[in-house]
Order: structure tokens, then C-alpha cells, then sequence
């Protein structure tokens, strides 16, 4: 007990506990994986009070969103409709089925999203989720 009451300089070794920080830091930095959201920004999407939140999607998907204007978007990229109906087509005949995400402002037609609906259901893909803006209930 005397031997550390007598002992005046008693320094913590920094540089170690700052070498370790920083390989933390980047083991970090490379384990996360940073995903790009396929968001189309003109999509004002509707209301709804459940559902799970964007970007929960493992593995290969397809973001198809229905404009105010009636125009489809496949991934963010404005494309005819032949070319997107292919596209779908030739994804519902993989092995591993994507999962495909809809999203459709509010103001759209409801046939055209209906139409992606058939679209989906032709391909025979069997997870589409329909995404909608999540806000609180007004009394």
C-alpha cells in the first residue's frame, strides 16, 4: 500500500488506447454497408399507419413507383412500359424471386398501379409490398 502512495507519476499510456480507437474505427467503417435507397423523389407517397420501413428488403428487389402524373419508374429510371412489363416478366422467371416494392402517390391513377399489380401477378412474383408514407392518426 505504501509502495503506491509513494509513487508521484503515475501516467496512462495513451498511445495504445488511441491505436486501438482508430482500428476500431475502421473495422467499423468497412463492416457497415452503406445501401442507396431506389427513391423516386416526385412520388409524394399516401398515409398509412402500419406497415415496415423502407429499405427492409434482403436480397434482390425491384422498386417500381407510380408517378402523380401516371408515369412508372422502374428503380428510379423513367422507362417505356414494354420495356419495365419485360423487365418484371424476365425477373418473375429467375430462381430467386425478387421482392418488389410499389410505390404509388397518392394522386396517381389507381389503374395504373393497378396495372403493376397484374403485371406482378402475370410474372407469378408473389412478394410485393405496396409502400405508403407512415404518419400518426388525427382524431
Amino acid at each position: 500500500m505504501k509502495a503506491l502512495i509513494e509513487e508521484d507519476n503515475f501516467e496512462l499510456p495513451l498511445t495504445p488506447m488511441i491505436d486501438i480507437v482508430f482500428l476500431l474505427l475502421i473495422f467499423f467503417l468497412l463492416a457497415t454497408t452503406i445501401s442507396e435507397e431506389e427513391v423516386d423523389l416526385a412520388v409524394n407517397l399516401p398515409g398509412g399507419t402500419q406497415g415496415s420501413p423502407v429499405g427492409e428488403a434482403a436480397g434482390t428487389r425491384l422498386v417500381v413507383s407510380v408517378r402523380k402524373d401516371g408515369s412508372i419508374t422502374l428503380g428510379g429510371q423513367e422507362l417505356p412500359w414494354e420495356e419495365i412489363k419485360q423487365r418484371v416478366l424476365d425477373a418473375g422467371r429467375r430462381q430467386d424471386q425478387p421482392r418488389v416494392y410499389l410505390r404509388g402517390d397518392q394522386e396517381a391513377p389507381y389503374g395504373k398501379v393497378a396495372d403493376v399489380l397484374q403485371l406482378c401477378q402475370e410474372a407469378g412474383i408473389k412478394q410485393v409490398n405496396c409502400e405508403f408514407r407512415l404518419h400518426e392518426l388525427r382524431p
